[in-house]
């Protein structure tokens, strides 16, 4: 099969590292030999389409193996399950068969995607419903995914099985700030927490540029971030950024006293000790704040996708790349183009 692995620093260079990151032209197409299901609970996908996400040759975990395949997302066909050989039996007890059409996404310390085929996990998959198409299917796991754990998991909101939650007359609806609002993650951000009943203010840099397609997502307001200042201190209920820097330090002072201030930014894993220590949150002691890795969850998947099956939930593909253009889907993933939604390989 083909697949785009990292190839290593050339001899007599520094190795590749998060530290020293691997440049794009480091992902090469190669043939290597298709896997196979070797242990319960193992899939053979054939990979239909993936997404390249920004930064992921900082990540750590792309320098877990040598030549690593790169790649989360997937959207395929099941084309093989793991039967035990030692087994009198030929029937297995896999959820999926043969033929079935599903997505998900691979373990975030366990790329793969970036291939023809690829092994899952079962927790990992689900049925692909007929209404989205390949690559509109890959790109909602792990930004859709990250946005649901943020909201309904890690800041305990309600998720809202059929209509959203506040909309009774009178009720007082929860304040949720969202940075990075037109980003990867945002977008799904922005949805959700209209879906769920929320009074959403999405952060942009430009609302001439982001403020009809965020409102359009279901944001009460789009404001810029310099608009944000001592008028709003204190105001939010509760944070996502998914920005990080100096956003992220500004965001102590915009949340409220008992609030919650979560970060899906990759580079600000640590926060919650950096800022503590250099004062940051000083008199917001008690806001809950935390930073999170996204995980596999099948059924968080299926949920995220009958909101997608119904119209309700929006995804975007930003463009498209075949996997021989590997290279330049993650350059474009990791620009700062215009535009929304995710940069999707073809296979």
């Amino acid at each position: 099969m083909q697949a785009v692995r990292l190839h290593p620093a050339p001899n007599g260079s520094k190795p590749y590292s998060p530290t020293n990151p691997a440049p794009p032209s480091a992902l090469k197409l190669d043939k290597i030999p298709t896997p196979k299901p070797s242990r319960r609970g193992e899939i053979l996908i054939r990979v239909k389409a993936t997404t390249a996400i920004r930064d992921a040759l900082t990540w750590p975990e792309t320098y877990a193996t040598e030549f690593a395949i790169p790649g989360n997302d997937f959207s395929g066909i099941v084309e093989d399950v793991f039967a035990n050989p030692d087994s009198t039996t030929t029937t297995t007890t896999s959820q999926f068969k043969r033929g079935d059409q599903v997505f998900g996404m691979t373990h975030a310390d366990r790329g793969s995607t970036w291939a023809e085929y690829t092994i899952v996990h079962e927790h990992e998959a689900t049925l692909k419903p007929e209404t989205l198409p390949w690559e509109k299917a890959a790109c909602l796991p792990l930004s859709g995914l990250t946005a649901f754990q943020a909201l309904f998991e890690h800041a305990g909101l309600p998720f809202p099985a059929d209509a959203a939650v506040g909309e009774e007359e009178g009720m007082i609806r929860k304040r949720v700030l969202i940075t990075g609002s037109s980003g990867g993650v945002g977008i799904y951000l922005v949805q959700l927490a209209a879906i769920a009943g929320l009074h959403v203010v999405a952060a942009s840099s430009s609302t001439e540029r982001n403020g009809e397609f965020l409102r359009g997502l279901g944001a009460d307001e789009v404001v810029e971030y310099s608009a944000l200042g001592e008028n709003v201190e204190g105001s939010f209920d509760l944070i996502v950024d998914t920005v990080g820097g100096e956003i992220l330090r500004r965001c102590w002072s915009w949340v409220s006293g008992y609030g919650t201030l979560i970060s899906v930014d990759s580079a600000s894993f640590d926060f919650v000790n950096e800022h503590r220590k250099c004062g940051t949150n000083k008199g917001k002691e008690d806001v809950r704040a935390l930073f999170f890795i996204v995980r596999s969850d099948a059924e968080a998947l299926r949920q995220l996708a009958t909101l997608a099956d119904r119209g309700r939930l929006k995804l975007f593909v930003l463009q498209t790349f075949d996997l021989s253009q590997a290279q330049e889907a993650y350059e474009q993933a990791s620009s700062k183009a215009s535009g929304y939604g995710k940069v999707v390989i073809q296979i």
